[in-house]
């Protein structure tokens, strides 16, 4: 039998959540949606509760009520990538690492979760054909990491020997990945994680990327996450104007106007 063609989500609703609370959201965007709402409409639940659809977690759908929906089927969409805010990357002090710290970490580092930064680059080793195709793709990340960290000086690099990581040039000084400010932390797992989808179809949900960010990277991150992945359908939950003010106003939807 041949497998079903996978496809974006088109639309989603959830019946009678909290048992007062019906929510449609149909027309759906196959590129960008920015959700827009006071605090406690719903716009992070809404992502909770999408994830925990589509990725049959039934866990985690346990935790809210009502009759949920969505369209296309569970197993008939493009993968899924949350990335969650990090709002208070305060470390526990039994731990070395804040979580923000962690998650950038594997994004860069070999892991077993998932594909990593330097995995990617070692396909350069295992598919010579490809190998030219992958350094263009390295180096249009770099371009686009130099361009939003130019206000301070900073470039990227690989360090040389065997322990070799993501690192930082800035006046003739060098700065690792735990220098970086926290805001500079969370727009390179951004842009980490978006690259690391390797341009293939795909789902993104975002929760207040805003956090830590500088007002010029909030108006800047989609641009360059659709320059990253064109093919990734992004689903942005944000208090601020900035994220859609630069060209995606069309793109907005109020979670009043799909709430009732």
């Amino acid at each position: 039998m041949k497998e079903a063609q996978k496809k974006y989500i088109e639309s989603f609703s959830i019946k009678d959540l909290w048992g007062n609370k019906n929510i449609t959201w149909n027309h759906i965007n196959p590129d960008v949606n920015v959700l827009v709402g006071i605090n406690g409409s719903g716009k992070t639940t809404l992502l909770n509760i999408m994830d925990a659809y589509y990725n049959n977690d039934n866990k985690e759908l346990k935790k809210y009520t009502g009759t949920i929906s969505g369209t296309p089927q569970t197993n008939d969409i493009y993968p899924i990538t949350y990335l969650r805010s990090f709002d208070t990357p305060v470390p526990d002090k039994r731990k070395s690492e804040s979580p923000l710290m962690q998650e950038l970490n594997n994004a860069v580092f070999q892991n077993k979760e998932g594909l990593s930064f330097f995995n990617y680059r070692m396909k350069m080793l295992d598919y010579a054909d490809q190998a030219e195709k992958i350094q263009r793709n390295i180096d249009e990340l770099f371009a686009t990491i130099n361009e939003l960290f130019a206000d301070t000086n900073k470039k990227i690099d690989i360090s040389k020997g065997n322990n070799s990581t993501l690192i930082f040039h800035q006046s003739g000084r060098t700065i690792s990945l735990e220098q970086l400010s926290s805001g500079e932390k969370q727009l390179l797992l951004i842009l980490l994680k978006v690259f690391l989808l390797e341009k293939q179809p795909s789902i993104v949900f975002m929760d207040e990327p805003e956090i830590s960010l500088h007002i010029r990277w909030q108006r800047e991150i989609i641009d360059k996450l659709r320059q990253l992945n064109p093919q990734c359908q992004l689903f942005i939950a944000t208090h601020s104007p900035s994220i859609f003010g630069s060209g995606w106003g069309d793109k907005v939807v109020y979670m009043e106007d799909i709430t009732d």
